[in-house]
């Protein structure tokens, strides 16, 4: 997650020309790195809430899921024809986002004896190395990576990320 956006375009540039850099395709996939971070927190939530919920608060999760797949074809309708490809990724992302918020809601009340829970103890570890890597690698595809003079400029970009990548190895193992 801290390179993948930075590096969507320079990756399709380098696989399939500019043709298909300069379209869609890097942005929709700049987009479906954050959407794949929504899916795992989600898978995680929800099973937990599934594995400990009763039968009554599973009756109420259902219902929620119900609403929020409403809201979610409501968006993807609308988004998509807007937005294309990276509409329906938005959409897709807002309802994973409905879905965690409903099961961090549950979490926090299964939790609320608990003195010792803490959803920042629930981050990898690491999380602020690679949280300052991926604004680093953000950084340098908007200052330094120049699409026109894309190879010369791509060998520092990727210089920026190498380094960001070795730093947090060293830094998180």
């Amino acid at each position: 997650m801290a390179f993948g956006p930075s590096y969507c375009y320079a990756l399709i540039r380098l696989l399939y020309g500019r043709k298909w850099s300069d379209g869609e395709a890097s942005s929709a996939l700049r987009y479906y790195c954050l959407y794949v971070m929504l899916l795992a927190m989600n898978g995680t939530s929800e099973a937990f809430l599934h594995a400990v919920a009763n039968e009554k608060q599973l009756k109420r999760s259902n219902d929620s899921l119900l609403v929020f797949s409403f809201i979610y074809i409501v968006l993807n309708i609308l988004l998509v024809r807007s937005a294309g490809a990276i509409g329906l990724i938005i959409a897709n992302s807002a309802n994973m986002v409905l879905r965690i918020a409903y099961s961090a809601v549950f979490i926090k009340h299964y939790f609320q004896d608990s003195s010792s829970f803490s959803f920042w103890s629930c981050l990898p570890s690491g999380w602020t190395v690679l949280l300052f890597a991926g604004v680093a690698t953000l950084i340098s595809e908007k200052i330094v990576l120049d699409r026109d003079n894309f190879w010369m400029t791509f060998v520092l970009h990727f210089s920026v990320g190498f380094a960001c990548f070795c730093m947090s190895a060293v830094i998180i193992y």
